[in-house]
């Protein structure tokens, strides 16, 4: 039974929102519900973070965004029979697009794949599931790339997908780093023909940095009061780029880009990670 592997580092995603006026706007996930193997993932779960403690790493949490991501790539692997990280897709053509795209606000992120192809395929993932995992662990293990996703100190989450028809099995795994904060929901609403755009936080912020464009607004016109951000933009203005950053030392760290349509509709529906595997 081969077992194919490829890896593939990205270093920096970024969310797309598109302000809903008059109504509150969230990340949301663009995929539809994929059916995969939920054995098959939560074994790769699970002996992913004991690799990980071995080793006095911390444990990877389970993000349901990221096993959408996941899943979505190994469905399209599957269907269009190939093995890699470039899907066809243009929405979705590279591991970054499909994190961003499952509506998750990551700096980092990482990949790796396998593909399982055989008779045996069907009756090792009813029979003996184990035996499959342990196979596909000991090969990326051994792989120094996959090895290095798999052991990255600075992961902080992960989301496998595991698709499967007749004798053909796909798998993603895909890891990603916490953002340096959370947004709960995004508010825009148009007064006095302003476009303003609220942030509101999962936590206190502090020492942040605002661009718009690339350029730091300019203070006077910002709104900052404990989790609440607001931001002023010209109406019908088009794309904007907003990042929201904070300062670490002598630099800032951008947790958060939104792409900014100050007059284009679209309704979205937030998806809050979860915690389906210990």
């Amino acid at each position: 039974m081969p077992i194919l592997l490829l890896i593939l580092n990205v270093s920096l995603a970024e969310i797309r929102v598109d302000a809903l006026l008059d109504t509150t706007v969230k990340l949301v996930s663009l995929y539809p519900e994929i059916e995969g193997n939920d054995s098959i993932e939560a074994l790769i779960f699970r002996l992913t973070n004991r690799e990980r403690n071995i080793r006095g790493l911390k444990n990877l949490k389970f993000d349901d965004r990221l096993r959408i991501a996941a899943r979505q790539h190994s469905n399209d692997m599957l269907k269009k029979r190939y093995l890699s990280h470039t899907s066809s897709m243009e929405i979705s053509k590279t591991p970054l697009q499909r994190i961003y795209n499952s509506g998750l606000p990551v700096l980092g992120v990482g990949e790796n794949v396998a593909e399982n192809i055989g008779d045996a395929v069907p009756f090792l993932l009813k029979s003996n599931p184990d035996s499959l995992v342990k196979l596909v662990m000991k090969k990326w293990m051994e792989s120094p790339a996959h090895r290095k996703n798999i052991l990255n100190p600075e992961f902080s989450h992960m989301g496998i997908g595991s698709v499967a028809e007749g004798r053909m099995h796909k798998i993603t795994q895909n890891f990603a780093n916490e953002s340096a904060f959370e947004i709960d929901s995004v508010l825009a609403k148009v007064e006095l023909n302003k476009y303003l755009l609220f942030f509101y936080m999962s936590s206190k912020i502090s020492d942040i940095r605002i661009f718009n464009d690339g350029e730091p607004l300019v203070e006077d016109s910002v709104y900052i009061y404990s989790g609440l951000i607001g931001i002023p933009l010209k109406r019908d203005s088009s794309l904007h780029k907003v990042e929201l950053c904070l300062k670490e030392k002598q630099f800032y760290r951008c947790g958060v880009r939104l792409f900014i349509h100050t007059g284009s509709p679209v309704e979205t529906i937030f998806q809050p990670s979860s915690s389906r595997y210990k």
